[in-house]
């Protein structure tokens, strides 16, 4: 039981990092946000979190109770073929560490790629949805179904509504500048 609701403590934090990175990288919705959010360091905290859940998560089911398991780590099955679900989690797992790992070298790497390493987080939250719905413990529960797409649709929501917003301002004719 305690698996579960470590996966389940990682997967929440994962989304609220996702919703409030997002939310942050956006002038429109930043202005929204109550300052507090905008000033604690509430996203870099919620993906710490995150990572810190999923990863005891994921060292839970390593260290089964039938012994260690290491291949789970490199996307092997117990016993068996690739199972897709476990895969992503894994993946997940792995894309989190790599977008939080980053943060801490922001003023090392060029703007662009410092962007393109930290957005790996979307694949990451993606990942983490599909682990969650196809092998989640308590998957099957109305309640938890709903969770997870509410969850899922509102992050997918934002980040699209982001990513118009990225587009929008890319197309904006800017003022000319005059050379004397």
């Amino acid at each position: 039981m305690t698996l579960s609701l470590w996966g389940f403590a990682g997967y929440l934090l994962l989304y609220l990092a996702v919703v409030t990175g997002t939310a942050l990288s956006s002038p429109g919705l930043r202005r929204r946000l109550p300052m507090v959010v905008r000033s604690s360091g509430t996203h870099t905290i919620l993906s710490v979190a995150g990572l810190v859940a999923t990863a005891v998560h994921t060292l839970k089911g390593v260290a089964a109770p039938q012994g260690a398991q290491f291949g789970l780590l490199v996307f092997l099955s117990p016993g068996g073929p690739l199972d897709l679900g476990l895969a992503l989690g894994v993946v997940s797992l792995y894309l989190l560490a790599v977008a939080t790992a980053v943060v801490y070298l922001k003023y090392a790497l060029p703007g662009p790629l410092w962007r393109g390493v930290h957005a790996l987080a979307y694949p990451a939250f993606a990942a983490a949805v599909w682990h969650s719905v196809a092998i989640g413990a308590n998957a099957w529960l109305p309640a938890v179904q709903g969770m997870y797409a509410v969850t899922a649709g509102s992050a997918a929501a934002l980040v699209l509504a982001r990513l118009v917003e990225l587009g929008v301002r890319a197309v904006r004719p800017r003022a000319a500048v005059r050379v004397p």
